[in-house]
């Protein structure tokens, strides 16, 4: 996984945590690592309004088609057809979009 060129924060769909690496998950698909923490990208001017749905995910919610819940958890399915857990912390961020 090579560094992309640039980095365009409309390409990215979400940020998934990994230890203390953080993954991109990119609309073609691709993923790239970091050695950085979501923490630190959560605090990026670029991509301040990607919504922390969980510790281990920082999501685009442009990438959102929709946000349910079963029983007391929360999902939010995104247009690759990931479907991703929300904290229970998070619940009214989400269940108002």
């Amino acid at each position: 996984m090579s560094t992309p060129k640039t980095i365009l924060p409309d390409d990215i769909i979400y940020l998934e945590a990994d230890i203390n690496y953080s993954i991109f998950h990119f609309e073609n698909g691709k993923k790239w690592i970091s050695s950085f923490t979501l923490k630190y990208y959560q605090n990026k001017v670029e991509i301040n309004h990607f919504l922390r749905i969980h510790r281990s995910f920082l999501l685009n919610p442009q990438y959102i088609t929709e946000v349910s819940k079963r029983g007391r958890d929360a999902y939010i399915k995104l247009t690759n057809g990931k479907e991703l857990k929300v904290a229970r912390r998070k619940h009214k961020l989400v269940m108002g979009l």
